[in-house]
């Protein structure tokens, strides 16, 4: 049996746990931080590789046996991601990877390697990556909060049987997301900008809504927190801005309908996505299924992956192809 991070938890005395990433990883690395948060003792944090490999400094309240790097590459050949790993080697602390290729160069380099049992993916845009990324680190939180003590065996079947029946959920939600999708087809594959909001864990969502978007349909937008989205940016929205307010559970809302009276007399593209009982206008999408807080991101990140693939299909661009001659440098090949 591959030996696993709950394992090396249990046997060290993990105190302090460093996450990095990028792009997509790093995105799941914030709900990773997020998972642990709520459901460990550790103290964590989440920055980039290069932050981390050149200005991260090494906790002084912690051991190197107390501390734990986890660095996450889907491919694992992200350069910056393989020198974060050789930093918290030469700080002989424990280091991990979380990858799908076992092969890969960043197992060289890590102390241990832990797969991401997501498959193969046939495109460069990481999209089952991200959802296994995200499951397999509530799957972590979990599991070590059993272990820690700070979940009791009842609280941790109960998490584990809705987990199950949030998973046997998304085949609806799938469909309910083609229907939008087909419905609003025209005016989303005309969107020249836009903007995408969220809060609480799909505050992450957004981040990576607007990463897919972004690398798929290249039109300009920009990621907010449901706050923050009216701190100045609203100030460059006009009629042909589109936004996106991703409308979960939390007392953030209650403010939807507020926002939505003054995006109103901006732009009138503007989509709630929910699965809460709101108010809902033409252009909503309104998924059916009641899923976990946990779980969420999951569910949310859905209808931003079919609207990146959809739009890409009807304008003829091919996402299998990298759009330059030339290769970035941000990968080893």
């Amino acid at each position: 049996m591959q030996y696993s991070l709950v394992s090396l938890i249990k046997e060290h005395p993990i105190k302090r746990i460093y996450l990095t990433g990028s792009g997509t990883s790093y995105h799941a690395a914030l709900l990773m931080k997020m998972y642990f948060d709520k459901y460990t003792d550790f103290e964590t944090s989440v920055s980039i590789p290069t932050f981390f490999s050149r200005y991260e400094r090494m906790s002084k309240n912690y051991s190197e046996e107390e501390t734990l790097l986890i660095a996450i590459s889907q491919s694992g050949t992200s350069s910056s991601t393989i020198n974060a790993i050789k930093k918290g080697n030469l700080w002989d602390i424990h280091t991990v990877a979380l990858t799908e290729d076992m092969n890969s160069l960043i197992t060289k380099e890590a102390k241990l390697s832990i797969h991401l049992n997501c498959g193969r993916e046939e495109i460069p845009i990481e999209t089952r990556g991200y959802t296994a990324t995200v499951f397999t680190s509530l799957l972590w939180a979990i599991e070590i909060g059993k272990q820690v003590g700070n979940l009791s065996e009842e609280e941790y079947k109960d998490i584990q049987t809705h987990l199950e029946e949030d998973i046997n959920k998304m085949n609806i939600a799938m469909e309910e997301i083609e229907e939008w999708y087909e419905k609003n087809k025209y005016e989303l594959i005309s969107m020249e900008k836009g903007a995408i909001a969220g809060y609480g864990y799909n505050y992450v969502t957004a981040l990576e809504a607007y990463l897919k978007l972004y690398e798929t349909f290249h039109r300009p937008l920009s990621a907010h927190e449901l706050e923050e989205l009216l701190h100045g940016y609203e100030m460059a929205f006009d009629c042909k801005q589109y936004i996106f307010l991703i409308a979960s559970k939390g007392e953030e809302i209650e403010s939807i309908d507020r926002y939505r009276e003054f995006l109103n007399e901006l732009t009138q593209h503007h989509f709630v996505i929910t699965n809460e009982r709101l108010e809902l206008k033409d252009r909503d999408l309104y998924l059916s299924s009641s899923v976990s807080e946990d779980f969420s991101p999951i569910l949310f990140i859905l209808p931003f992956q079919i609207l990146a693939a959809r739009n890409c299909e009807a304008i003829g661009y091919d996402t299998s192809v990298y759009p330059h001659k030339t290769r970035s440098f941000s990968h080893i090949r």
